[in-house]
């Protein structure tokens, strides 16, 4: 008679089968790679973000928008501020890149850094040819244009002391008013050709906008302007000049450093545009009114 075989039964010493998956989660080089490929994302994540950091704060916006709505006599639109929000942004990052070049050995003030780095950039320009300006001139024809502008009769006292109480009266009256007051030898009897922008860089934002909307026909004198010398100050409108464009040839050496800063500034653009993906910018809010 044929006995049958006992079935097969598990040794109770042997741990039951275990998944394929719990295998895998208890292998300890399984763990290192999962922490380092964790470590690894995480590291380039914080490796993006660490780009140098560019502040445009509120009290900065103001000082900039102040400064050239004096130069300009007028409130600045929306666009004027987000230009001149681009160009101290534009010369800060050219500050910083130039001090990684190594400039600051040589220069430490701000401008001459600037300076150095457009040179930099800008040093393979080539020599145009005449074909070259005449387009650059004819193109840009309102780039060389002057703007209105002033010409004064200026005289000026030492001592505030020594004017006499009827000063404007006897420069109305006077041939010569030159002779009234004392030598001013750096700005003179006669300036010529003084615009918007010069007006206010010499005289003050007040004084210019006076000068600039005294009526045509009248030459008489204003003042006193008192300079932060303490001198006195007396002018008069001698002539008005109406914008002016040269001639080509008269305007060549003119045209041809307008034209080198313009192929200049193509390459800034695309220096900058490479430039500001190592930097972080931050506008804050500044709560400026504005013309437009």
């Amino acid at each position: 008679m044929t006995s049958s075989s006992p079935p097969e039964t598990s040794s109770m010493n042997e741990p039951p089968q275990q998944s394929i998956f719990q295998r895998i989660i208890r292998e300890p080089l399984l763990h290192f790679l999962l922490l380092a490929s964790v470590l690894f994302a995480v590291q380039g994540f914080i490796g993006s973000d660490e780009k140098e950091l560019i502040v445009v704060d509120a009290q900065a916006q103001k000082y900039l928008f102040k400064q050239e709505e004096d130069l300009r006599l007028r409130p600045l639109t929306e666009d004027d501020q987000q230009r001149i929000i681009e160009t101290y942004i534009e010369e800060e990052i050219l500050v910083r890149e130039a001090k990684a070049r190594g400039f600051t050995d040589s220069s430490r003030i701000r401008a001459l850094l600037l300076q150095n780095m457009r040179f930099f950039i800008g040093s393979d320009v080539p020599e145009p040819t005449e074909e070259d300006l005449r387009t650059h001139f004819e193109t840009n024809i309102a780039e060389f244009t002057s703007p209105p502008s002033l010409d004064l009769n200026h005289v000026m006292f030492n001592h505030p002391e020594r004017v006499p109480d009827d000063i404007l009266q006897s420069l109305n009256e006077a041939e010569d008013a030159s002779e009234l007051g004392d030598l001013d030898t750096r700005l003179g009897y006669h300036m010529r050709y003084l615009d918007q922008r010069r007006l206010v860089g010499l005289f003050g934002v007040e004084t210019a906008k006076d000068l600039l909307s005294i009526p045509v026909g009248d030459n008489t004198w204003r003042g006193p302007i008192e300079a932060p010398d303490g001198t006195l100050h007396f002018l008069r409108v001698a002539n008005r000049n109406l914008p002016r464009t040269p001639e080509f040839e008269t305007a060549k050496d003119w045209i041809s450093t307008h034209w080198l800063s313009s192929k200049t500034r193509e390459l800034l653009d695309a220096s900058l545009d490479k430039m500001r993906q190592n930097y972080r910018i931050e506008i804050q809010p500044a709560d400026i009114k504005t013309n437009g």
